[in-house]
């Protein structure tokens, strides 16, 4: 099965977690699959929990309630587990995405790895790589919102240029090195292709999450996250790198010799 393909469960811990990434972490997962479950987890009787309000209204959030019994101690983990362990008994979703910062989940995300599930952590740039590592793909939401807004500020300067000028968006600072990125998939590619050099896409994607599981064009400077427009995108020379192409209604991606 493709990843595109899968059922999504969403648990999000609201200890960790802001409202503020909501919408682009669901922009993300909709590139994996579909999202089937969306739950949030904490103790709305505190004030730290009142930025989800609205949230909650208008993308349709399940709100589970968990009451802290004890000062320090976080309750909301515990809830999310034995939810979590329910969800993967009932076998309907063969995905889960963890959007929490805390290490205390790694065991779960190794137990749904263990089962043959994608898994797909969402934190802020001080997760621990315990809980990263043991994640499938991970999505950095602090630095997806870093550089979505700096995005709109460009844009907002290109709109007010004459017609014609063009304006590099230097001020992105989470942009990594495409030459590194390229040479991985090249590598993946070449260890990975058929006698006429083409690679199922979303094998190839498997791969590269597995070497880079943060993996997201935007880091590279692309404006969407969609991995096959930017692998199309990328050129050297006035000529593609790689060549993406359709046979029958699969992807496939070469290197562009």
């Amino acid at each position: 099965m493709e990843i595109k393909d899968r059922t999504i469960a969403l648990l999000i811990d609201s200890d960790n977690v802001s409202q503020t990434y909501f919408s682009i972490l669901l922009d993300e997962l909709s590139q994996y699959g579909k999202v089937t479950y969306r739950r949030l987890y904490g103790d709305f009787t505190r004030p730290k929990a009142n930025g989800w309000k609205t949230a909650l209204l208008e993308y349709s959030i399940e709100q589970i309630q968990q009451i802290a019994f004890t000062d320090g101690k976080n309750s909301t983990d515990s809830k999310m587990i034995i939810d979590a362990m329910d969800i993967l008994y009932k076998q309907n979703v063969n995905c889960f995405c963890l959007a929490t910062s805390d290490s205390d989940f790694t065991n779960l995300a190794m137990r749904f790895r263990n089962d043959n599930l994608v898994v797909i952590g969402a934190g802020e740039e001080k997760t621990p790589q315990s809980f990263r590592r043991a994640c499938d793909i991970f999505i950095r939401i602090d630095e997806l919102l870093k550089t979505n807004n700096e995005e709109e500020n460009n844009n907002a300067k290109i709109s007010q240029t004459k017609l014609g000028e063009n304006i590099i968006n230097s001020n992105v600072t989470t942009l990594k090195n495409r030459e590194d990125l390229i040479k991985i998939a090249k590598q993946i590619i070449s260890d990975g292709a058929d006698s006429d050099g083409r690679m199922h896409f979303s094998a190839f994607m498997n791969e590269l999450w597995r070497k880079e599981n943060d993996f997201n064009p935007k880091f590279y400077g692309f404006q969407n996250s969609r991995p096959i427009q930017f692998f199309k995108s990328l050129h050297e020379k006035n000529k593609a790198i790689f060549k993406l192409e359709k046979h029958n209604n699969t992807d496939l991606i070469k290197i562009n010799l």
